[in-house]
């Protein structure tokens, strides 16, 4: 959980702003907007680096992301609640 909650600085490839920006997952809003980034931007293995379920759950009501990515994501969490 620690990992969940840290202050990161996203790779490059994902947070391409010209100054390196740190976001503090422990923070709703940093936390939101880097996972805006991250399921726009990333790789499977970012998602798998950055991003906690859990979390993302908490935050996904206020995500601004493109039609497509929501779709996608919100298949995923009916089969988790199907599993469940």
């Amino acid at each position: 959980m620690r990992r969940a909650l840290a202050t990161v600085t996203l790779p490059l490839h994902l947070d391409w702003s010209p100054s390196p920006r740190a976001f503090d997952l422990s923070d709703r809003h940093q936390r939101a907007r880097a996972y805006e980034i991250i399921l726009r931007e990333g790789l499977p293995e970012d998602v798998l680096a950055y991003v906690d379920g859990v979390l993302l759950c908490e935050v996904w009501p206020d995500l601004v992301l493109p039609r497509p990515i929501r779709a996608a994501w919100e298949a995923v969490f009916e089969q988790a609640g199907e599993a469940a």
